[in-house]
């Protein structure tokens, strides 16, 4: 008769000496199929094992690993595309959702149908929505699969589309043409840019572009040969300016809802994810200051065991530990940049609720500590 091991005793069984015996791949597969049950961060429909061979690894290490584990998807083709906005760039209200011209909260100036308002020609803004390639696909010749990707290529409007054209993004102080939702072309004015003609997005999509090339500068990191040097990258290497400006919008316009259902649809698609929008901080950790060593994979397999709801949530998270369980622990709740902006020590006897109503919208870590470990979560204010 087979022996089954509950999966906790199944992680501490993959660090035992016995465990160092067994072949790799069958020591991986348990270590992976442990992580599965006790993966606390990662969204829904994402595998909980997806990112466990990246997790406590830095700088280009961490990217390379990421470059691996995101590589050879599926893709859906440029004719495809067409087919995959419908269940990856859907709003609430059935509406292409369109980058250059929806203003999240408020009403857009015009919005498209599915099918019927997909371009052909255009005359002026608001006519029809087509295919944008976020990094211009002259760039990497047109080349497939990254002409097709998903996480690159968004619907927007035609004409808006046009004039945005091959410029690179960036910061513009005097524009020379602005689209209806705000959206800006003229001399790129960022601290360290070239002074040449750039497209400056409204401040609610920044983020999502941001990590749009942290996740392009990953999935083909080192397959970039022949590509071209343009003001924002050479290949896939961000230039220096550019990871600079791309940090200060992933920090200021963190992960919505938006991004989260979107990164899960194409997912579904094209079966990879963007790891920037799963784990914001992998961004600080490649191209920043941040140190990813607490996502190792010891922090997983040895979690306090606790409940938390909402989340996400707009006014507060509730805490709840398991009855009889009964230490003293540490909260403590903190930003993408380790900025600890809640700690409370409380008995896991009781439920805990932390207001978050007057905290910034974004993602943050909240860590929980005994004397023993630590555990670390992820929560989503909206």
């Amino acid at each position: 008769m087979p022996i089954e091991l509950p999966c906790r005793h199944l992680a501490a069984f993959a660090h035992s000496p016995t465990f160092v015996q067994i072949h790799p791949t069958l020591k991986k597969l348990i270590a992976l199929f442990a992580l599965s049950a006790l993966h606390p961060i990662l969204s829904s429909a994402q595998p909980p094992s997806y990112y466990v061979t990246a997790l406590g690894l830095n700088g280009q290490s961490l990217r390379q690993e990421l470059h691996y584990i995101i590589q050879n998807h599926s893709s859906v083709g440029y004719a495809g595309l067409w087919t995959a906005y419908y269940h990856t760039d859907a709003k609430p209200n059935g509406k292409v959702a369109d980058i250059y011209s929806d203003i999240p909260g408020q009403i857009p100036p015009y919005e498209y149908t599915f099918g019927a308002q997909q371009c052909g020609t255009y005359n002026s803004e608001g006519d029809c929505y087509n295919r944008e390639h976020t990094i211009p696909e002259t760039y990497f010749n047109a080349s497939e699969p990254m002409r097709s990707d998903l996480f690159v290529v968004y619907p927007t409007d035609g004409w808006v589309n046009n004039k945005r054209n091959n410029f690179a993004y960036g910061i513009v102080s005097t524009p020379t043409w602005t689209s209806q939702n705000g959206s800006k072309v003229g001399i790129n004015s960022y601290s360290g840019a070239p002074a040449n003609t750039a497209f400056e997005p409204i401040d609610s999509f920044k983020g999502d572009l941001a990590r749009t090339y942290f996740y392009y500068a990953t999935r083909y990191y080192t397959q970039d040969n022949g590509w071209a040097d343009w003001d924002m990258a050479t290949g896939a290497e961000l230039k220096p300016w550019a990871v600079q400006m791309l940090l200060d919008w992933h920090h200021a316009d963190t992960v919505s809802m938006k991004e989260i259902n979107r990164n899960d649809s194409v997912y579904a698609s094209q079966h990879n994810r963007n790891p920037f929008i799963d784990y914001p901080i992998f961004a600080d950790c490649i191209w920043g200051t941040a140190d990813c060593a607490f996502l190792d994979v010891a922090n997983v397999f040895h979690e306090i065991p606790v409940a938390i709801f909402p989340n996400p949530s707009s006014k507060e998270i509730n805490l709840q530990f398991p009855l009889g369980v009964k230490e003293n622990l540490t909260i403590s709740c903190l930003t993408l940049q380790g900025q600890k902006v809640f700690e409370q020590t409380t008995h896991s006897e009781k439920t805990m609720k932390i207001e978050v109503a007057d905290w910034a919208k974004g993602v943050y870590f909240l860590q929980i500590k005994n004397q023993q470990q630590t555990t670390y979560r992820k929560i989503l204010v909206q």
